[in-house]
């Protein structure tokens, strides 16, 4: 039983829980065996992102509700930018990527910075794990 499946279970244990609805009853309303979503809680079983989308719709969830648990299952969200609501930059850089209204030169451009500096991350890291200390960026 691996970590994501634990953590899946706990999240579609608390969503259940919080909008008062039993096992029987969402394994009714997604169309599971109730044992299904029992192994799902306990963090035996993994779900398909059918499965998901299913046991999302059968308890209402909001949109950004279904998207987090989506990902907790391994799943990538409908609006991936809901992913990073804690780095609001990286949702805006997101956007700017795939919007068509940008030249494609500037697009380029903006993903070749960000791998430079991804590349500049990891080399900091290594080094700061080699070293054991602290590395800062010039």
């Amino acid at each position: 039983m691996g970590q994501r499946n634990v953590e899946f279970g706990m999240q579609l244990k608390g969503l259940r829980e919080a909008r008062r609805v039993s096992q029987s009853k969402l394994a009714e309303r997604a169309e599971f065996d109730h044992s299904y979503v029992s192994r799902l809680e306990s963090g035996a079983r993994m779900p398909t992102r059918d499965a998901v989308e299913r046991l999302a719709s059968a308890l209402l969830l909001s949109q950004s509700e279904e998207d987090a648990l989506l990902a907790s299952a391994g799943f990538l969200p409908r609006d991936v930018t809901s992913l990073l609501s804690d780095e609001p930059a990286l949702g805006e850089v997101l956007d700017l990527l795939q919007d068509e209204a940008v030249p494609m030169e500037y697009r380029d451009n903006m993903r070749q910075v960000l791998r430079l500096l991804a590349e500049q991350a990891r080399l900091a890291a290594k080094n700061q794990q080699a070293a054991g200390a602290p590395v800062v960026a010039a």
